[in-house]
């Protein structure tokens, strides 16, 4: 059974974005430990909290698939085809 577009291109972004935030918050994280380390305690907070809101996006979107995946196991679809 094939799923409709929508639903394969729900389930791509949210593959996508739970593989590109680890990376993005990694970075923003070492940029702000960095200018923390160089003396700009300001700079290196704000991207702290920005790393750390990016953290709990990645907690949500890592839900949402989890519970995405899990709906679409009860209506006896195992996700998109190919």
């Amino acid at each position: 059974m094939d799923s409709p577009p929508l639903i394969r291109r729900l389930l791509l972004a949210l593959i996508a974005l739970a593989v590109i935030l680890p990376i993005a918050i990694s970075i923003v994280a070492g940029v702000g430990a960095l200018l923390g380390a160089m003396g700009d305690a300001i700079g290196g907070r704000v991207l702290g909290w920005i790393a750390l809101a990016g953290g709990i996006l990645w907690v949500i979107v890592l839900v949402g698939l989890v519970l995405f995946q899990a709906v679409l196991s009860c209506n006896g679809r195992d996700g998109p085809k190919p």
